[in-house]
């Protein structure tokens, strides 16, 4: 009976032979490419925000409101299925959270990746994740996490969503850059994800604003572009 051997096991196996012998390096099979910029806009116009100031409302133990979703009367009452009221230093607060999904297709949007087939075994390491931003919101905008997840899935509460890094708090008004602060168990994230790069994944960017009672209401709107280099080969 013969005996079958696939091209892609004799290749397998010469590469093998070569790099244990040193006769290729394993730099010439490593390429270190830039990933795909992606934009994520957190603006305020859509986070359905009350109209005008919150007086502040005390709360809280000693005090008149003890759950800031049920004020006694004659205090008006408040709706917490559309905006989160809890109780937050001392002081009823208003919780947003806000996320935002874009999808990273490596295969597609990374030309340096186009000579690996869509289910190379290849090692990816993240080199660098910065970060540039753009505030026109009159209050800071608190740490953003990054997260990431499979194609579909567009809520970092998820299950399936990996913590990948976080932001800096971003002051209101500001334009600048920083560098991604990434999770310990980011790159290994990371890494599963591109280790097959055909298939297109889920970044996402979220954070929760808290407005305290007596506090201004936000206006305006912040842009973040997270864009890094990473390395891969076989």
């Amino acid at each position: 009976m013969g005996i079958k051997v696939s091209y892609v096991t004799v290749v397998s196996s010469l590469l093998a032979g070569a790099l244990g012998c040193g006769l290729i390096s394993k730099d010439i099979l490593r390429t270190t490419f830039n990933l795909p910029a992606k934009t994520y806009s957190f603006d305020t116009a859509a986070w359905n925000l009350p109209m005008g100031d919150i007086p502040a409302v005390p709360c809280g133990d000693g005090q008149l409101v003890a759950d800031c979703c049920n004020p006694p009367a004659p205090l008006p009452p408040v709706d917490c299925s559309v905006n989160s009221f809890a109780c937050d230093n001392s002081v009823c607060a208003l919780h947003v959270p806000v996320s935002v999904s874009q999808v990273m297709d490596l295969k597609k949007e990374v030309p340096a990746l186009s000579s690996f087939s869509n289910q190379s075994l290849i090692d990816v390491a993240i080199t660098q994740i910065k970060y540039a931003y753009s505030s026109s919101m009159n209050v800071d905008l608190p740490p953003v996490d990054l997260y990431l997840a499979p194609e579909g899935v567009t809520s970092a509460s998820d299950p399936s969503a990996k913590k990948f890094g976080r932001t800096k708090t971003i002051p209101a008004g500001a334009t600048g850059d920083d560098t991604v602060d990434l999770d310990p168990s980011g790159g290994a994230a990371f890494t599963d994800y591109a280790h097959h790069f055909g298939t297109p994944f889920n970044f996402i960017a979220a954070t929760t604003v808290v407005i305290p009672s007596g506090s201004p209401i936000p206006s305006g709107r912040v842009n973040i572009i997270v864009q890094g280099t990473a390395t891969a080969g076989i």
